[in-house]
């Protein structure tokens, strides 16, 4: 019994440091969040398509100097944007979309899986991946930075609300949250999920909803416009929507 007792606080004091030390590790690494920062519309675009039904806008990738840098990883990724100002839910899928290049030449975009494949595949990667893991770059620096162009205000379960989009700090989001120097399985997830998250997504758009997403396209093609069809009741339209440079 003594015995016992002796060995109790000890143990005690063994278990508590065990269990801090869990709760450190797990809390060493968050997925990052996107921020909102201002509203934006596609029909404020300047090449927009407007409709009476709906309006249509697309803005090319900017990189912002922090973290890796898509162009140079082998992408060009172009978000659309879709708002919808009909009673009608309609729906785009990515896979009827085309990137149309000098002479009309039109691409498909790349599949979430495939874009990232060739990201990992890149020169521009393995260096921002050893200059957050070997380098012990933290924060912004590791941010993958897709989501700078794009806040969390979305339909299905990207947020509050419609409507919202980074207006600023282009490129340095998608690490805001890691505090603690990465290791390369939770770098390459992280890009991985930046990838995935804000890729366009094959969903009714509702009523007054604003859709955004982005279509990944093989660089270095000269990608100005975006061929998209859109379906609702049964109907199809396509409509060739031009990329326009960011203008928040």
């Amino acid at each position: 019994m003594n015995a016992t007792l002796r060995f109790a606080g000890p143990l005690r004091l063994f278990l508590a440091l065990a269990l801090s030390l869990s709760l450190f590790a797990c809390a060493t690494y968050t997925p990052p969040n996107p921020q909102i920062n201002g509203v934006v519309d596609p029909a404020m675009l300047p090449s927009a398509v407007r409709t009476p039904q709906w309006d249509l806008g697309a803005v090319r990738y900017a990189w912002g100097g922090k973290g890796i840098n898509y162009y140079e990883a082998g992408l060009t990724p172009a978000l659309l944007l879709v708002r919808n100002k009909s009673a009608a839910s309609p729906i785009v899928y990515a896979e009827e979309c085309r990137g149309i290049g000098p002479g009309g030449v039109e691409y498909p975009p790349y599949p979430v899986a495939q874009a990232a494949e060739v990201v990992f595949a890149s020169t521009a990667y393995k260096k921002s991946a050893e200059a957050a893991v070997v380098g012990g770059l933290t924060g912004a620096a590791v941010g993958a930075g897709l989501g700078a162009l794009i806040g969390s205000g979305f339909n299905y379960g990207w947020g509050a609300g419609p409507g919202a989009l980074i207006g600023a700090g282009i490129g340095a989001v998608g690490g805001a949250a890691l505090s603690q120097q990465p290791s390369m399985e939770q770098y390459r997830a992280t890009v991985y999920q930046d990838i995935a998250t804000y890729a366009w997504r094959a969903a009714p758009i509702a009523p007054g909803g604003l859709m955004p997403g982005y279509l990944y396209f093989p660089a270095n093609l000269g990608i100005h416009s975006l061929r998209v069809v859109l379906r609702y009741d049964q109907h199809a339209q396509t409509y060739i929507v031009p990329i326009n440079n960011p203008v928040w």
